[in-house]
């Protein structure tokens, strides 16, 4: 990543080349997005609960139905009657139309002079008012009418619209064209009833539809302007502030014209990637521009500074770049297609926009870097510097009761988890101000709903739903819906024998036959083709049709669980029954929705944990660093549970984005800290640099992400509105915990990442020889030498001088070092000689005394240098290690110890022979 970054800075106008080129390609995609609304989408996809629904729907036909919902005084005026019919006709006549079924379709099954009659209730238009209220009164007894059709008691009445199916070969027409026309027809009727509207899912997917349009072109700009007035506030830097949304902007046209060429529409889920792209891949343009700006806050040219950034951050922006991919990918891991497509556009948008920041970030700051709109950051000050001291050593002073504090905080959401309820309607999304939503709240509270259920009820022998026996089984189930308060309408093949039964008896109800004996009677008079849609051809399946309004995702949960309880304990043993349905399907989506996103966040976390053991080599590390990203989480559900707000498609995708946007900041954090311990002598040094050099890009970036998904909240979808609230949530706890969870859980730490492994370039044979590490594994070794800095001496220089306070010990890796005593006009009397894999240094400190003699560089020497709070932390956290190193200490000192006291025994003995010779 490194090399990339540095060769865009070199060669800028290649990199401006490529950005071009892959614009003109995704543009000639564009044209084939589209936006479309599609309710399979929001289905579970090959599962065998919808397998078994296809195959109801073929025995029993698959009809989409459109009301035509009527509201007036004396519903069947003569006037009103006559404009209806004009509509009708106008209706059927319509290319998409199948058939319309109304008053003047539905037959009345009656005898007339012993003869079964079928006609039509309004085969003749009622003279006076009279009669019109006697032909209400005995169509508000058929089942297949009341509640249905016809209101029992309100002057509401409705015409069903069927369908033809939208993805027959003939089809050109679309859900916006089925909308305009029924609207057209209704309205020629509002002269004649109070309240005339035609509404059904085809409405419902239009508006959806124009909303989303609408919203793309109000909700983008406030997202621009919500980053760009965030950026100008904390960055200051002309350049700075342009290039994120250039990025960003090139990023949204590659992924519309990734979506063009995949055939991915936009829908309710995927219109929100646009501006999610604004706010979220601006965090990695943020953290290079910044990083650029240190190099120039230090004196360093552009292109020097573009070197800095490179090495610095090539690397990091990588691995952030990968988790907050993991995140938006993780939403694509269920089986429901509309999140699927999510995941897939997301995660390959934010990939885009990472090549568009690679690529157009060193090029143009190659170019532009030195242009500046004030020339200075506002964050970059003496000031700030001395305000990130004074705020560590507050925290640490404080570090018990703000532990406490956020202990008492997790609890407390904990608490209102559980108050967390499930609500995924599409109806819900569409907000308290949609008309769409206001006209089927009408048909719920005067009609029995749009949403139905089927009961499939299978005996897999010939002719069983002829018995009497059997159907009562049908009714039964039936009498519970109603008794329960479930339904309004539900309908059988019962119900259509009962109203031959009650015609030729001359009931004025409708009625069961009594025997099987009658029931093969009625069958003379009965034409399979006007109950298919209720019975199988050979009558061992039947189907029980139920209306409902229920809303709520919870309560419908309730209702089928219990529905199934009762037939389960009631139904005849000989008979097997199973709930489907449009509403089932609904349900089955939602909870898998629900579990497969509450997984990806599990998912997420632990590989969050992962990828931290692994890049610092600890997993205690990863895990503590989960830590600033738990407690957001905890957070957010809890905050749900208290504001009621449901368990949705957009609450569900809210913790998982923004866990993956908010590690970010997390690893830069840790990241910076590790980098600044090498270069400092206290942690406490270490971090106050980290929290004085992150404190401009992790806020910036925060408050980027929390403005944008603020924008969010304009939106008129409540799932969406929702996102964006706990979207904001989770980034602002995230940020809270990265400057208070984050530095007291690294604080105490040496962190050390692979690169530190990987990078670090010791031979073999100086581990080997090193008395220090006798006994250590080379994976022990490496800790406790990564622990430490290496530093590059000259021929002359100088490790440590005589008097100077001893914090350090000395591990010789290349050249030699002397020992001496200081003598008169800089003359060195050495002592002792050390080569690679000596120690030395190591008196003074564990004595805690100045230094007593010098040690002087023989030769070029790289010397491995570690500090007295080193070695303690290494003690606490690395026990076993540290025994080792000190038993090896203790060894070696008595070595040299016994050493430099035989040199002395030597050099006594010799004294006494020079006497001894001389008298």
């Amino acid at each position: 990543m490194n090399r990339i970054l540095s060769y865009f800075s070199n060669h800028p106008w290649i990199g401006l080349g490529i950005i071009l080129f892959i614009s003109i390609i995704a543009g000639s995609q564009i044209d084939k997005l589209e936006v479309r609304i599609s309710a399979d989408e929001m289905l579970v996809q090959n599962n065998e609960e919808q397998d078994f629904y296809r195959e109801v729907r073929r025995l029993f036909g698959d009809e989409q139905i459109s009301l035509l919902y009527l509201q007036a005084d004396d519903l069947l005026a003569r006037n009103k009657l006559e404009a209806l019919k004009t509509a009708i006709l106008k209706l059927e006549k319509l290319p998409f139309v199948s058939r319309v079924e109304s008053l003047f379709s539905i037959p009345w099954v009656k005898t007339i002079d012993g003869y079964l009659d079928k006609k039509p209730y309004l085969d003749k238009l009622p003279e006076t008012p009279e009669q019109a209220q006697s032909i209400l009164a005995e169509a508000r007894k058929n089942p297949f009418l009341r509640n249905l059709l016809l209101s029992p008691d309100k002057d509401v009445m409705a015409a069903a619209i069927v369908l033809k199916k939208t993805d027959s070969p003939e089809a050109d027409w679309n859900d916006e064209t089925i909308t305009n026309a029924l609207n057209d027809i209704a309205a020629e009727l509002a002269p004649f009833y109070s309240t005339a509207f035609s509404v059904g899912f085809p409405q419902v997917r239009t508006e959806i539809a124009e909303r989303i349009r609408a919203e793309q072109a109000r909700l983008f700009p406030l997202a621009v302007a919500a980053l760009l007035i965030a950026l100008f506030l904390l960055l200051r830097q002309l350049i700075d502030i342009l290039l994120p949304v250039l990025t960003a902007g090139f990023s949204i046209l590659w992924t519309f014209g990734f979506m063009g060429a995949v055939d991915i529409p936009i829908n309710v889920v995927t219109s929100i990637i646009p501006i999610l792209l604004i706010i979220v891949g601006s965090t990695e343009d943020i953290h290079l521009l910044s990083e650029f700006r240190h190099g120039q806050k230090a004196g360093l040219d552009s292109q020097a500074s573009l070197k800095h950034m490179s090495r610095r951050m090539g690397s990091i922006v990588l691995l952030t770049f990968i988790t907050t991919y993991l995140g938006f990918l993780s939403v694509g891991l269920s089986r429901i297609e509309v999140l699927w497509q999510f995941g897939l556009v997301a995660s390959t948008g934010l990939a885009l926009n990472f090549l568009a920041t690679i690529i157009l970030i060193p090029s143009v700051l190659a170019l532009a870097g030195k242009w500046q709109l004030d020339g200075k950051s506002r964050i970059y000050s003496n000031r700030s510097r001395l305000l990130a001291k004074r705020y560590w050593d507050w925290l640490w002073r404080h570090r018990r009761a703000v532990i406490g504090f956020f202990v008492a905080c997790t609890l407390i959401a904990i608490i209102g988890i559980p108050r967390i309820h499930i609500n995924h309607n599409a109806i819900d999304s569409l907000g308290a101000d949609s008309e769409v939503r206001q006209k089927i709240e009408l048909i719920n509270q005067n009609l029995a709903g749009l949403e139905s259920l089927s009961i499939i009820v299978d005996s897999g022998i010939e002719d069983t739903f002829l018995k009497v026996r059997y159907l009562e089984e049908l009714e039964a189930i039936q009498k519970h819906i109603h008794k329960k308060g479930w339904s309004e309408s539900s309908t059988s093949f019962a119900d259509y024998l009962s109203l031959l039964n009650a015609a030729f008896q001359e009931l004025d109800d409708p009625v069961m036959p009594e025997s099987d004996d009658i029931v093969t009677e009625l069958m003379i008079f009965l034409d399979h083709k006007d109950v298919k849609a209720y019975i199988s051809q050979d009558f061992s399946r039947a189907r029980i049709l139920v209306r409902h309004s229920i809303e709520s995702s919870e309560q419908l949960q309730l209702v089928i669980s219990e529905l199934q309880q009762f037939i389960d304990q009631n139904l005849d043993t000989g008979l097997r029954a199973r709930i489907t349905g449009d509403s089932v399907l609904t349900l089955s989506a939602t909870n898998a929705m629900i579990s497969g996103q509450l997984q990806s966040i599990a998912i997420l976390l632990v590989i969050i944990v992962l990828i931290i053991g692994l890049l610092f080599t600890e997993l205690k590390v990863g895990l503590l660093a989960a830590l600033p990203n738990f407690f957001p989480v905890i957070t957010m559900f809890g905050f749900m549970g208290y504001m009621q707000i449901p368990l949705n498609i957009g609450t569900t995708m809210a913790a998982a984005i923004a866990i993956g946007i908010a590690v970010d900041d997390t690893l830069h954090f840790m990241l910076r800290y590790n980098r600044e311990l090498k270069a400092r002598k206290s942690h406490d040094s270490a971090m106050e640099h980290t929290i004085y050099g992150e404190a401009l890009p992790v806020v910036s970036t925060s408050v980027a992400l929390i403005a944008g998904f603020l924008v969010f909240t304009q939106a008129s979808f409540e799932p969406i509105i929702q996102f964006g609230i706990l979207g904001a949530l989770v980034i602002a706890t995230a940020l809270i915990a990265d400057f208070i969870i984050t530095p007291l859980a690294v604080s105490s730490l040496r962190l050390v990442t692979i690169w530190d492994v990987l990078s670090l370039r010791l031979r073999k044979k100086v581990l080997e020889k090193s008395p220090l590490f006798r006994g250590l594994k080379p994976w022990q070794i490496r800790q406790f030498i990564l622990s430490g800095r290496m530093v590059e001496y000259s021929r002359g220089d100088f490790v440590f001088r005589r008097g100077e306070v001893s914090t350090e010990l000395y591990v010789l890796l290349t050249g030699k070092v002397d020992i001496c005593l200081p003598g008169q006009e800089g003359s060195c009397n050495r002592l002792e000689q050390f080569h690679p894999g000596d120690v030395f240094g190591d008196v003074a400190l564990f004595a805690n005394i100045p230094r007593k003699t010098d040690a002087m560089v023989v030769e070029h020497s790289t010397v491995l240098v570690l500090t007295r709070e080193g070695i303690e932390r290494t003690m606490r956290h690395r026990p076993l290690i540290s025994a080792r190193i000190f038993s090896n200490l203790t060894a070696d000192l008595s070595r040299r110890m016994i050493k430099l006291i035989s040199k002395q025994q030597l050099k006594a003995k010799s004294g006494n022979s020079d006497k001894g010779g001389n008298p």
